[in-house]
């Protein structure tokens, strides 16, 4: 069951489906989504039943809630990651390409294995490791900020969202950074649920190819950067074979390329629509940290998809072994028995929010993610004066296992 991305909807539910948990919802294609993704995930969570099944996409179930959530992510020999494959088209069995080696490490791996593969980025990633980075992401910031300040317009998404995280995570990674453009297309294309298996086997295979020169290069001369990090890594008293260096790889290069893109921008268009929170912000920097937490819960970007291994029930639903299982994290951030009044901005919440997932997946990119976030806004608000959504040009939105943002035209 399930074959994200093949628009396929099932003509007959299976047996254990009951018809009263079956809700039409397709995350790459819904009309609603595409015009608003976030409104639509507060929408879902209102409409729906708290984990639904939709037909389309040959046949997911979807969990919204904040709960069912955790006890899914807790329970991975139930709730499994490790059929994920760099082409995850959810079709059923072994991948291709998890026999090549392209299995996405350290997310395709379920404890105890996904532990070993996962302890050496959390020092490289650590808050402290990552806070010597600040100046970098400074400069860069303002080089940026520069380049549009003066024309009083810019598309956020092309001329500041993408070729700042992009550009510093991948000269954090060891990759080429003469590529941007391209990389983010393929980047782009590899989180999409509308491209078909083979388009996305074809991405996936150029993005291996891209990073087996940077791995090979760095197999022959260490750098100070990721990789070379990674290559000298102690995996249960080994270092990482080439194939698990294309897996890290590739999962760095998605991350990297696509989550702090997205949740810049959505931030961003936050504060278009809103110029007394700018000016508050403005006004007192100190409040940043727990606005951008707060944007964060918001604007959640990425769902994670699991495999059910065996019969189980969850929440009261029956799911059969070989179900997959789309955790919808942007939603479960709008879930009112987690969070009082949801679709309102307060700073301060006490109550994790979902958008770094929870439990052992929880994104280890975290803090550089944060920092990020932190440094850009602290100039842009010091330097860009008061900003609004161009009223000529709509935002652009696409779905999938990614919400992202397309277009983001403003005006100052």
């Amino acid at each position: 069951m399930s074959s994200f991305g093949s628009g396929q909807k099932l003509d007959k539910l299976p047996v254990h489906v009951p018809p009263e948990l079956v809700y039409e919802y397709d995350n790459a294609r819904d009309s609603r989504m595409l015009e608003d993704p976030h409104a639509r995930m507060r929408s879902l969570v209102l409409e729906a039943p708290p984990i639904f099944f939709s037909p389309h996409n040959g046949g997911t179930w979807f969990v919204t809630r904040k709960k069912a959530i955790v006890d899914i992510t807790m329970n991975p020999e139930v709730y499994s990651n490790s059929f994920i494959s760099a082409a995850a088209s959810g079709e059923h069995g072994e991948h291709k390409e998890q026999q090549q080696g392209f299995m996405l490490l350290p997310i395709s791996a379920d404890p105890p294995q996904h532990t070993a593969y996962r302890a050496p980025l959390n020092q490289p990633l650590s808050a402290k490791s990552v806070a010597g980075l600040e100046t970098a992401i400074r400069e860069m910031t303002n080089e940026l900020i520069d380049k549009v300040l003066a024309t009083g317009r810019c598309d956020f998404l092309s001329d500041v969202a993408e070729p700042l995280p992009v550009t510093l995570f991948m000269k954090l990674a060891g990759m080429p950074t003469d590529r941007l453009a391209e990389f983010r297309h393929l980047a782009t294309q590899a989180t999409s649920a509308t491209v078909d298996h083979a388009t996305r086997e074809g991405v996936f295979k150029r993005i291996a190819g891209i990073l087996a020169e940077t791995i090979k290069s760095r197999q022959e001369k260490r750098e100070d950067d990721l990789v070379s990090r990674l290559l000298d890594a102690n995996i249960n008293g080994r270092n990482p074979n080439f194939h698990e260096m294309l897996g890290y790889s590739i999962t760095l290069f998605l991350g990297g390329l696509e989550t702090v893109v997205n949740a810049l921008s959505f931030g961003v268009r936050h504060l278009a629509r809103d110029q007394e929170l700018q000016a508050k912000l403005r006004a007192d920097p100190s409040l940043l940290p727990g606005a951008i937490e707060e944007l964060l819960r918001l604007y959640g970007i990425a769902s994670t998809p699991r495999r059910v291994m065996r019969d189980d029930v969850c929440h009261g639903v029956q799911f059969k072994k070989g179900d997959t299982v789309l955790l919808l994290l942007p939603a479960a951030n709008y879930d009112d028995t987690a969070f009082q009044n949801p679709e309102q901005f307060v700073i301060g919440r006490t109550e994790q929010h979902m958008t770094f997932n929870t439990g052992p997946h929880r994104c280890v990119g975290l803090n550089l993610a944060r920092l990020e976030m932190k440094v850009f806004y602290q100039e842009w608000l010091k330097r860009v004066p008061p900003f609004r959504l161009d009223p000529e040009k709509k935002p652009q939105f696409i779905g999938g296992f990614n919400l992202a943002i397309t277009s983001l035209p403003l005006v100052w």
